[in-house]
C-alpha cells in the first residue's frame, strides 16, 4: 500500500490511502453477511452499502483503511464466516426480510392491478426463499423440516 494518495495536481490528500487494491472487493455484511463490493468515494476513500439490510459502511482514518487493507490482502473479509448460531439467526433474519418484501409485493399486486413484471418479481422472491430457506436448513445442521 502506498505512503499516501496525491489529488490531480500532485499535493497530497490528508488521511487517504491508495486504494486501488480495495475496488470491487468483497466485504460481508456485518447484519446479514452479504458479499458487499467495495466502492471509491470521490474523497477515494473505500465503503460499501448493504441494499437489503440498508446499511453504509464507511471507512475513515488510515488506520481503518490500512485494517481493511489487511483484511482484504490475508481474505479475512472473504472467508469471515459467523459461528453456527449467530449464522443461522443471520439467515432466519434475511429469511423474514424476504418474506416481508414479497408480502408487500403481494399486496400491491391484486386482483384488479395485476402487473405481470410485478409477478415476476413476486416468483423471484419465492426462488430467492427457497434458497435461503436451504441454506438455513444447512446452517441448523439437522435437517429437519420447518414446523
Amino acid at each position: 500500500m502506498g505512503p499516501g494518495a496525491t489529488t490531480l495536481s500532485g499535493e497530497k490528500q490528508r488521511n487517504v490511502m491508495e486504494i486501488s487494491d480495495f475496488a470491487g472487493k468483497p466485504f460481508p455484511c456485518p447484519v446479514c453477511n452479504t458479499a458487499l463490493p467495495i466502492k471509491i468515494s470521490l474523497k477515494q476513500k473505500p465503503y460499501c452499502m448493504c441494499l437489503d439490510c440498508g446499511i453504509q459502511i464507511f471507512f475513515r482514518g488510515q488506520a481503518g483503511i490500512r485494517r481493511l487493507h489487511q483484511m482484504i490482502s490475508s481474505e479475512e473479509a472473504v472467508a469471515a464466516e459467523f459461528d453456527y448460531p449467530a449464522r443461522a439467526i443471520s439467515i432466519y433474519n434475511h429469511l423474514q426480510h424476504l418474506k416481508r418484501q414479497k408480502m408487500a409485493f403481494e399486496d400491491e399486486q391484486g386482483i384488479f392491478n395485476f402487473d405481470l413484471d410485478r409477478q415476476k418479481v413476486i416468483d423471484a422472491l419465492d426462488d430467492e426463499i427457497a434458497r435461503v430457506r436451504q441454506a438455513l436448513e444447512e446452517a441448523s445442521g439437522n435437517g429437519e423440516e420447518e414446523k
